[in-house]
């Protein structure tokens, strides 16, 4: 029998997480409890004809379930072999380990926990598989330190995210799950699980829907068309399926704490049909995301239950779309459950046998001399494409999309919405002229194709999973001559807006003296002239706002008039500070 032990102190570590991602180590050991069993539930992506019912069980003590109807429709019965099997579990008692099945012939399995309070914590301390030991240990992949499964009101969880022998392949008949939170206060959670399958246990493909999210003058749906198009070549046989343009609300223009990106990635409950990556594009983070242009909602999120917090992925246009599109593919995987190869703040690497790791001290003085720089998970990417066989079976048995169950067959159609978020859809927005152009200056200039080692680093993703500081590993890369270096590729219109934004961050910092008084001067200038890119120009009032907060406010003063609406959004919200 096991007795829970609290983890208290998250809430604490959690706070003090800039991505959410818990790295302490403070989990102890949870003993083990008594065996509890709710009520199950199985909703299926192919509803079975005629809303037959759907089988209501109890394997022990605990809150029962509630039996649901299958959904009219088309397609296999309630008996059949389905591309997506949705169970919902209910309402579970935390410390109890709750058993559900797993069928043979699955992919793979994502879970995703709700709290009914968002501010409560809640985390997966066990995932175990019928036979050998769990997948998920102690809040962590097993021997791992990255504390990845535990958050604020919402936490995912999903197999395989190793290629260990008892994660993959996936294993037939009774899983169980454990549940646990901070301090003891909370009882039980709500607990979802999407059991990925086909005809012979073989991947065959699948399609990608997504809704995209536009706040106002973010981007063109054009553009996003364009990026999206590219992120689906070769990504680990997933294609692109139905694109739904949806309206942002204007207040998502600029996301300045995580606060507001859990409401942002929450306001998808009106997104509809499932499994979809919720995309929201947005015009600019803020200082809290590190200067990162795209946040996912988890490792994994929730991508098959809209309306959650960890229901998308954020992101904000850089003006190249090609660039773009490497960058979603980053977070993308995470949404579906792939970690970092090499982690950059923290002596960590993914549960992966297959993918290449950095020594920490290589990845933390120059990380082009990585084994894994080529990966589309290395935290510091550069327009990577590269996945190993192991990372796309993780893609391959996410809820992310929906599948094919055998060779030459059509994807299947989307499960309908469910859960406690199911809300009215939002009207599409109307399609755009050919032409149209976004009112933000974001312009697109390629990154270079051979970057020096400083303009790798600036271009890279800048991951906010990895809680690193890229910015001093720019400034450690420009080496004595830093300030003179950061300044001149400042000053430099032919190269990227993005690399130009973030040299301008860090000449800003580590200018001193009166060399510092030129850095602020220049910001100041970059800040209110309206002929200056949309990032040269948040990236200045944000650099003020850090280092010279005086002037920060004289210039979003005046940066508040702006005709770029994300300039003008940022302004706005500086002015008081």
């Amino acid at each position: 029998m096991l007795a829970p032990t609290a983890f208290r102190g998250l809430s604490a570590c959690l706070r003090a997480s800039s991505a959410g991602v818990v790295r302490s180590s403070f989990f102890a050991g949870i003993a083990l409890v008594t065996l509890a069993a709710c009520g199950a539930t199985t909703r299926t992506e192919n509803p079975g004809a005629g809303g037959e019912g759907g089988e209501t069980w109890s394997a022990g003590p605990g809150v029962g379930g509630a039996g649901a109807g299958g959904a009219g429709g088309t397609g296999a019965g309630p008996s059949g072999l389905q591309s997506l099997e949705h169970i919902d579990l209910g309402e579970i008692p935390l410390n109890t380990l709750q058993p559900f099945d797993v069928p043979d012939r699955a992919l793979g399995l994502t879970v995703a926990v709700g709290a009914a309070d968002v501010n409560d914590v809640v985390g997966i301390s066990r995932l175990r598989p019928p036979s050998g030991e769990p997948v998920i240990f102690n809040y962590a992949m097993p021997d791992k330190t990255n504390l990845a499964f535990a958050n604020y009101g919402w936490v995912g969880g999903a197999n395989p995210q190793s290629d260990a022998a008892n994660a993959w392949p996936m294993q037939q008949g009774q899983w169980r799950i454990a549940l646990g939170d901070d301090d003891g206060s909370l009882k039980s959670a709500h607990v979802d699980v999407w059991i990925r399958r086909t005809k012979d246990g073989l991947f065959h493909g699948g399609v990608v829907d997504v809704n995209v999210f536009i706040a106002p003058n973010a981007s063109t749906q054009n553009y996003v068309n364009q990026v999206l198009s590219d992120m689906f070549v070769d990504y680990a046989g997933l294609g692109l399926g139905k694109v739904t343009f949806l309206p942002l609300a204007a207040n998502f223009t600029t996301v300045d704490d995580y606060n507001e990106y859990r409401n942002l990635l929450a306001s998808s409950a009106g997104a509809g049909d499932a499994p979809a990556l919720n995309l929201f594009v947005i015009g600019s983070f803020g200082s809290e995301f590190g200067q990162a242009i795209g946040v996912a909602g988890g490792i994994p999120g929730s991508p098959a239950l809209h309306g959650t917090t960890m229901s998308g992925v954020a992101y904000m246009p850089s003006g190249n779309p090609q660039y773009d599109a490497t960058v979603l593919r980053h977070e993308v995987g995470h949404l579906s459950g792939l970690f970092h190869t090499t982690e950059f703040s923290v002596e960590e690497t993914d549960p992966l046998s297959d993918t290449d790791e950095c020594p920490t001290s290589v990845i933390q003085s120059n990380p082009d001399n990585c084994p894994d720089i080529t990966n589309t998970m290395f935290p510091i990417a550069y327009g990577a494409l590269d996945l190993t066989e192991a990372q796309k079976r993780v893609l391959q048995g996410s809820a992310l999309y929906r599948g094919i169950l055998e060779q030459g067959a059509e994807p299947a159609p989307p499960l309908p919405p469910s859960g406690a978020k199911v809300a009215s859809p939002p009207s599409p927005l109307a399609p755009e002229p050919p032409f149209a152009i976004v009112a933000t200056r974001r312009p697109n200039k390629p990154l270079p194709a051979n970057p020096s080692s400083l303009e790798r680093v600036l271009g890279a993703v800048w991951c906010a999973h990895g809680k690193g500081d890229y910015e001093a590993l720019a400034i450690r890369i420009a080496g004595a001559a830093a300030p003179s270096t950061l300044r001149a590729l400042v000053l430099d219109d032919k190269a990227s807006e993005l690399i130009r934004a973030r040299a301008l961050g860090a000449y800003v910092r580590v200018s001193q003296g009166d060399e510092r008084t030129r850095a602020t001067k220049l910001a100041e200038t970059l800040a209110t002239q309206e002929t200056a890119s949309t990032d040269l120009r948040v990236a200045a009032l944000r650099s003020l706002a850090r280092f010279a907060p005086s002037k920060a406010r004289q210039s979003a003063a005046t940066a508040a008039q702006s005709g770029d609406p994300v300039v003008r959004s940022v302004a706005w919200n500086l002015r008081g500070k």
